[in-house]
């Protein structure tokens, strides 16, 4: 299956570019393909013909997305849009990423992929429009939002617990906001299971976390138990979101329900910790 992947160079993509080794393979950096150009998205499908379009490229800066809206959108909403538009197009399956974001965090429990939206800020608000203008478009496309993904490159959560144990004696992290951390190797191994089973049957939105949950707390503690050991660990202090402030609020609760995508495709999960062990 000759398959075109967006944002090689991020997390996501990069695993999937290991992973995906069966198939042939487009890879499309901003180099080949610049997503806030709309044409040259176009042309690029036209040009490849894939039978696959996985789309992983994404504007992440959460923070930063509060004073570039226009550049969050066009990357998370209209050029994800093209790409469906494409598809649809050329009548091949579309696979889409979104985010926990598009959920306020205010209720008790996992979210399922029923649940009412309310992103709180311009990046969850850019990614939740994504995911509207796709399924708008129709065709045979697949939204699989993960949450807090981590891996060893790029910027991440997990490179940043790593690096300021070995850099602090101590370190101080927010204990009351709960998710389901998602190594990209994690998503590339379930989306690779997932590609050999993709129909009409199946289109939709699905959640893509291991099992279990945690805090961000709980979370820098295996990471510093993994790859910094002589860390002190009882300096590893938790803290309340109020006295970290950022510019844009994070949801309180995103932990995901991943019922539904093991159930459509006949998936089984290992919990997070066991993902952070095998990254």
């Amino acid at each position: 299956m000759k398959i075109l992947i967006t944002g090689t160079n991020g997390q996501v993509g990069h695993a999937l570019l290991n992973t995906l080794t069966e198939h042939d393979l487009i890879p499309i950096t901003r180099n080949e393909c610049d997503l806030t150009n709309l044409n040259q998205i176009k042309k690029t499908i036209d040009y490849h013909q894939p039978d696959l379009i996985i789309n992983p490229a994404a504007y992440t800066q959460v923070d930063r997305a509060e004073e570039e809206k226009s550049l969050a959108f066009q990357i998370n909403c209209d050029a994800p849009k093209v790409m469906a538009e494409k598809a649809r197009e050329y009548g091949v399956p579309f696979i889409h990423f979104s985010t926990d974001y598009v959920f306020d965090g205010e209720k008790r429990g996992a979210y399922i992929e029923a649940d009412s939206t309310n992103p709180l800020g311009v990046y969850g608000q850019s990614k939740l429009a994504g995911e509207q203008a796709i399924q708008t478009i129709g065709g045979q496309s697949y939204i699989l939002r993960t949450s807090w993904v981590y891996s060893h490159i790029g910027k991440n959560f997990y490179l940043m617990m790593k690096r300021l144990s070995q850099e602090r004696d101590e370190i101080k992290v927010v204990s009351d906001q709960l998710g389901v951390p998602t190594s990209n190797l994690f998503i590339a191994q379930q989306t690779q299971k997932i590609i050999s089973q993709l129909s009409s049957e199946n289109i939709g939105i699905y959640h893509l976390v291991p099992d279990g949950q945690c805090t961000w707390y709980d979370f820098a503690r295996e990471i510093i138990l993994k790859t910094t050991p002589t860390f002190n660990i009882n300096n590893l202090l938790s803290i309340d979101t109020d006295q970290y402030p950022t510019k844009t609020t994070r949801p309180k609760n995103s932990v995901l329900d991943n019922s539904q995508i093991k159930t459509a495709f006949m998936l089984k999960f290992d919990d997070w910790i066991t993902e952070l062990k095998n990254l």
